[in-house]
């Protein structure tokens, strides 16, 4: 399966869950997460959900990692490149014109001094490639952290077997969170 290929399936299967779905989806994976030890990771990069996409809701995450006296660290798009935004716990947010969530109040860190990512995506194969919206931004923000920074990708949907089209500027997960399991590839 090529990625355009994936995004187009995956993107269709997720937009036919309801509301409720998607918060028993995303319960699930937290709960996974809650598993992981993060005892000598401080801090950790994760994206806000867009709503209108379905994506997993992330919100019970950040509370978490605030309960956990972790460094939270939000992505904001800047023309065709992101950066990293800790923010506080009571932070707020805009919508901007694609309704992707942004902080208002916050300070841009470098990634090489983020230790975790939580990446958005449709779907990853058995090697760990992943399918997002295929801008590129991930794979140029990951190209700055540092390489021990686990990568690990969030979905609804467990690991395909392939990936076609993978080409060198991609970064490949160290694990993927599902409803169902913990993938570590």
């Amino acid at each position: 399966m090529t990625k355009a290929e994936a995004r187009k399936y995956y993107r269709n299967l997720r937009k036919q869950f309801s509301k409720e779905e998607v918060n028993q989806l995303s319960a699930a994976i937290f709960e996974h997460i809650k598993t992981i030890d993060f005892s000598n990771a401080q801090t950790f990069h994760i994206f806000l959900p867009i709503e209108k996409n379905n994506e997993v809701n992330t919100y019970p995450i950040i509370n978490w990692l605030f309960n956990q006296n972790k460094t939270v660290v939000l992505p904001l798009v800047i023309g065709d490149d992101m950066i990293n935004c800790q923010v506080e716990k009571d932070f707020d947010t805009n919508l901007n014109s694609l309704q992707i969530p942004e902080p208002i109040q916050y300070t841009e860190i470098d990634a090489k001094a983020i230790d975790v990512v939580f990446v958005p995506m449709f779907v990853a194969d058995k090697k760990g490639n992943r399918v997002g919206y295929g801008g590129g931004y991930y794979d140029k923000f990951l190209a700055r952290c540092k390489p021990e920074t686990k990568k690990i990708g969030l979905t609804y949907f467990r690991p395909i077997e392939n990936i076609d089209d993978i080409y060198f500027g991609d970064f490949p997960l160290d694990f993927c969170i599902t409803p169902e399991e913990i993938v570590s590839f």
